[in-house]
């Protein structure tokens, strides 16, 4: 099992399940495409009001986005160790 270490509000915690993180991402990038939704018809200042909001989001998001990083990387870092360890075991069992 993959596992990190994150800090958040201060506090360390373990990271061993990424779903709960993933799906508070898919949540944040929605809010974000909601609040941009029609940007593209209208002057960057018709969200003025929306601002601390729109920081808050990008914040998290990029939060989100490093640890979910950092989980992909150690499950693939768990997934070449386990690939050398079958690697040893199926020579140690033809040798046998």
């Amino acid at each position: 099992m993959s596992r990190i270490t994150i800090i958040g509000n201060g506090e360390e915690a373990v990271v061993t399940d990424i779903a709960p993180y993933r799906a508070e991402f898919e949540s944040v990038l929605a809010n974000l495409t909601d609040i941009y939704a029609d940007f593209d018809k209208e002057p960057a200042s018709a969200l003025d009001g929306r601002e601390q909001e729109i920081v808050d989001l990008i914040n998290r998001y990029n939060e989100l986005a490093y640890i979910i990083d950092r989980f992909n990387e150690a499950d693939a870092r768990r997934a070449n160790i386990l690939a050398g360890w079958e690697i040893v075991t199926q020579n140690q069992a033809e040798k046998s």
